[in-house]
């Protein structure tokens, strides 16, 4: 079976979200490497389909990473192997194996739940043509880090074995392009265009049109000529690009080593005392905060709220620093990622107050949106003329 696959991917340092194929994927940014499938009873393959991201177990033989068999995302983060994650603040993801493994073991698992939705049965093979953006953090971006991130995807053919129990679907995934670009940047698409190509509109932006009274029929158009600083927080970093209209102005680079994961690492000791645990992983925190019904999720919140408060005013200072460059010329604060939906309560009326005495709009994008938003913008941008012209240009010969 063949198939060709668009991939906007967005490896966060504690989530991995992806949209392959048009369909979102999220998932913990965490593997571990095993020697023996978790497995031991003969299973139906077509059991383990339906839910295949939540018990993601392959083998990999590729020229980018380590070959070997690997536990994926949550079923990784659940089986009590060693992890391996992104050390925030240390690793740069073009280095990283990590990034790699993931991309490729969720690409696979998609191709096998398309064949099986297609075919209505198990495939013993499909081969996968890819078109991929994705992106590495404003403060490591350089042409080289992206060249070599690229190459990392591009240069041979990744064979992925996916484990439906004890049953073995071959996987061949080749990249035909990538293009990695700086965090932050693809979100203009996603402001402006839905993945249909028509000016988004909807409860994206109900907050905003209510807080500055605008039209009833306001939708992305507003935003194709604005100059917005970007504030997008994450786990290990928080980027401050500057955009105008469809434009990165690569003069306003800037991001910090601010975000939820330092403050998750500076409450985990706490965390863990309270709880009676010697050690956990930054990523068991996280799922105890997203999960309110956690027996732990208020302890984890009142242990959290002094370093998140840090990281408040650290992301403040940088903010006020990037408006001093760019001399107040922004029309729009857009304050978005995974970090900033913890940081709401503390951060949105910080920021509120300086757009109001700078003469600005404050577009702090709601929960629901706010971690997709990256994944969005690089989906809409490898399906888009951009991508296409890089894609031509670089096919052309030297």
């Amino acid at each position: 079976m063949n198939y060709h696959f668009f991939v906007g991917n967005d490896n966060g340092n504690s989530e991995h979200d992806m949209i392959v194929d048009g369909r979102l994927i999220q998932q913990p940014n965490v593997n571990c490497t095993v020697d023996v499938l978790p497995w031991s009873e003969e299973q139906s393959p077509e059991s383990f389909i339906k839910n295949l991201q939540e018990q993601l177990v392959v083998t990999i033989d590729s020229p980018a990473t380590r070959p070997g068999m690997y536990y994926v995302g949550k079923f990784a983060l659940e089986s009590g192997e060693i992890l391996d994650n992104l050390q925030i603040g240390i690793d740069l993801k073009c280095d990283m194996d990590l990034p790699v493994v993931n991309t490729l073991a969720q690409i696979a698992a998609v191709a096998v739940q398309k064949a099986y939705d297609e075919e209505k049965k198990i495939p013993d093979q499909i081969d996968v043509e890819i078109d991929m953006a994705t992106a590495l953090p404003v403060t490591q971006h350089t042409d080289e880090n992206a060249a070599k991130f690229e190459k990392r995807f591009m240069s041979g053919t990744h064979h992925v074995t996916v484990h439906l129990g004890i049953h073995r679907v071959a996987v061949k995934l080749v990249f035909s392009f990538t293009k990695v670009v700086p965090e932050a940047t693809p979100v203009i698409f996603t402001l402006q265009k839905d993945a249909d190509g028509s000016w988004r509109d909807g409860d994206i932006f109900k907050d905003f049109t209510e807080t500055y009274g605008l039209e009833k029929k306001f939708n992305g158009s507003y935003f194709k000529d604005k100059r917005i600083l970007h504030v997008d927080i994450g786990d290990g970093s928080t980027e401050y690009p500057i955009t105008e209209g469809n434009k990165f102005l690569r003069q306003f680079v800037h991001g910090s080593h601010h975000g939820i994961g330092y403050a998750i690492e500076e409450a985990l000791d706490d965390f863990n005392k309270q709880i009676h645990l010697p050690d956990s992983p930054r990523q068991f925190f996280s799922d105890v905060i997203k999960n309110t019904k956690h027996k732990y999720h208020a302890r984890a919140l009142r242990t959290l709220k002094r370093p998140l408060e840090s990281q408040a005013r650290q992301i403040i200072q940088n903010v006020k620093r990037q408006l001093t460059k760019a001399r107040n010329e922004i029309d729009v604060i857009c304050v978005y990622g995974g970090g900033s939906i913890l940081l709401h309560t503390i951060l949105n009326p910080l920021l509120k107050e300086l757009c109001d005495e700078r003469e600005m709009k404050l577009l702090y994008i709601p929960s629901e949106f706010a971690v997709q938003l990256n994944a969005m913008g690089l989906d809409s941008f490898v399906r888009g003329k951009i991508y296409e012209a890089l894609k031509n240009k670089a096919a052309l010969p030297v």
